[in-house]
C-alpha cells in the first residue's frame, strides 16, 4: 500500500511540471505576439543616413612590365674573346659587354685605307692632266676629244676616292662593332654565349637581354561595366574624376604586402581587349629597390575620383535576404517599421554606400532587427545620444 501512494505522488509531480512548462511557453508566445502585433512598442536604436563625398577606388589586378627591354645582338660575325659584365648586374648605357675578335676587321680597315691612298694618287694624276688640257684646249693644241677624256678621267678619279673613303668608313664601323656595348641602362640577364663561341650577324638567339626595372609599368585590367558606370556618373555630375592627384594608385604584392611607393596613372587604352573584356590601364611606379619584376602579379587600388553626396548606413543595419537582395528597416510614420530594399554600391570603414533605395532623411534602425516586422510599433532611440526621439507623426 505504501508503494502505491509513492507512485501516485510521482505522477502528480510530473503532471504539475508539464503544466508549468506549458504555461511558461504560452506566456512566451503571448509576449512575442504582443511585440510583433504592435500592442507593445519595441525600443530600437536608429542612425540617420550620413551624406559624404566618398573617394572611389577600383580594385584591379595586373602584371608588371618592363619600361624598356633591349636584346643584345652581334652586328658583325666573329669569335667572342671576352665577356666584361657579371650576369644579373646593372650595366650603364655605352658600357662594353663583349669583345669579338677584331683581327679580320682590322685587316679590312687596312686594306680599305690602302685602296683610298691608291684612289687619291689616281685622282692627283687625273687632276694634273685635266688642268693641263684645260689650258691647251683654249689654243686648239689638243682635240676636243682628248679634253673630254681628261675631264671624264678626273671625275672618275674623284668618284673612286669617294668610294674608297666610304669603304674605309664601313671598315671602321665594322671594327667598332667588334666591341659590343650596352644599348640602354638596366639589369642584364644571363649570357647566352661564352668566350670562344662564334656569333654571326642576324643570328636568332640574342647574346643577352637588358631590362630597365626603375621605373616599371603595371598593366591593369579595368572592367567595361565599371568604366561605363564611372563615365555615366561623371555625365550626371555625381562623380568628380581624379585629375589633379598624380600618385593615386596604391600597390600590393602577391603576398599582400603594401608598397611604400605609389603609382602614377599613365593612360588607359581606347579599345577593349576581346580576349578578356577589359580595358588596359597602365601605371608607372618607382622601383629603386627592384621589388617589382616583369611578369609579377600585382594588385592595385586606383583612386578614380570622388563620388559626391553618397548615402552611408552602418553595416550592422543591413539584412541579407535569401534571394540575394539587401534590405534595411527604417522608422516610418507614427513610429512604425518600414522595410526598404536597397542596392549596395560599396563600403567604407564600417558603413555601406547605398546607391539606390534610400532617401537622405531616412532613419535607419540598427538594433533588435531579428524580432522586427513591417508596421510594428517602435520607440526610437537616437544611437548618438541614447535618448528616445520625439514621436514621428509625419
Amino acid at each position: 500500500m505504501h508503494i502505491i501512494k509513492r507512485k501516485n505522488f510521482k505522477q502528480t509531480a510530473i503532471a504539475s511540471a508539464m503544466v508549468m512548462v506549458c504555461l511558461l511557453s504560452a506566456c512566451g508566445k503571448d509576449e512575442k505576439q504582443q511585440q510583433a502585433g504592435g500592442n507593445f512598442a519595441i525600443p530600437v536604436e536608429y542612425s540617420s543616413v550620413k551624406i559624404a563625398d566618398i573617394p572611389v577606388y577600383s580594385n584591379l589586378i595586373g602584371r608588371a612590365t618592363a619600361v624598356r627591354t633591349a636584346e643584345v645582338r652581334p652586328q658583325v660575325s666573329g669569335v667572342i674573346l671576352k665577356r666584361y659584365f657579371q650576369e644579373g648586374s646593372v650595366v650603364k648605357q655605352g658600357e662594353q659587354l663583349y669583345q669579338i675578335d677584331p683581327a679580320m676587321y682590322e685587316a679590312q680597315l687596312a686594306s680599305a685605307k690602302a685602296a683610298l691612298s691608291q684612289a687619291e694618287a689616281s685622282l692627283y694624276s687625273a687632276k694634273l692632266k685635266y688642268d693641263r688640257y684645260s689650258k691647251l684646249i683654249n689654243t686648239n693644241a689638243i682635240s676636243k676629244q682628248d679634253y673630254d677624256d681628261a675631264q671624264s678621267g678626273y671625275r672618275i678619279a674623284q668618284a673612286s676616292v669617294l668610294a674608297a673613303q666610304a669603304a674605309v668608313q664601313t671598315a671602321e664601323i665594322n671594327l667598332k662593332y667588334t666591341k659590343v656595348y650596352a644599348p640602354i641602362t638596366g639589369t642584364i640577364g644571363r649570357s647566352n654565349v661564352t668566350e670562344g663561341a662564334l656569333v654571326t650577324t642576324n643570328q636568332a638567339v640574342s647574346m643577352s637581354t637588358i631590362t630597365q626595372l626603375d621605373p616599371i609599368y603595371i598593366d591593369l585590367g579595368l572592367s567595361v561595366s565599371e568604366l561605363l558606370n564611372m563615365r555615366m556618373n561623371i555625365d550626371k555630375g555625381l562623380f568628380d574624376p581624379n585629375l589633379g592627384n598624380n600618385e593615386q594608385v596604391e600597390l600590393f604584392l602577391e603576398n599582400g604586402q603594401k608598397l611604400d611607393q605609389k603609382g602614377i596613372l599613365e593612360f588607359s587604352e581606347v579599345t577593349v581587349d576581346e580576349s578578356t573584356g577589359m580595358v588596359n590601364v597602365r601605371v608607372r611606379v618607382p622601383n629603386s629597390n627592384n621589388y617589382l619584376l616583369p611578369g609579377m602579379y600585382i594588385r592595385a587600388n586606383v583612386n578614380q575620383g570622388t563620388q559626391k553626396d553618397s548615402l552611408l548606413v552602418p553595416q550592422i543595419a543591413i539584412i541579407r535576404l535569401n534571394n540575394g537582395t539587401s534590405m534595411v528597416y527604417t522608422i516610418g510614420p507614427e513610429n512604425t517599421v518600414v522595410q526598404k530594399i536597397v542596392t549596395i554600391g560599396g563600403e567604407i570603414d564600417h558603413d555601406y554606400i547605398i546607391s539606390d533605395g534610400l532617401n537622405k532623411d531616412d532613419k535607419i534602425i540598427t538594433s533588435h532587427l531579428q524580432i522586427l516586422r513591417p508596421n510594428a510599433k517602435v520607440t526610437p532611440i537616437d544611437s548618438n545620444n541614447s535618448q528616445p526621439a520625439e514621436n514621428n507623426k509625419d
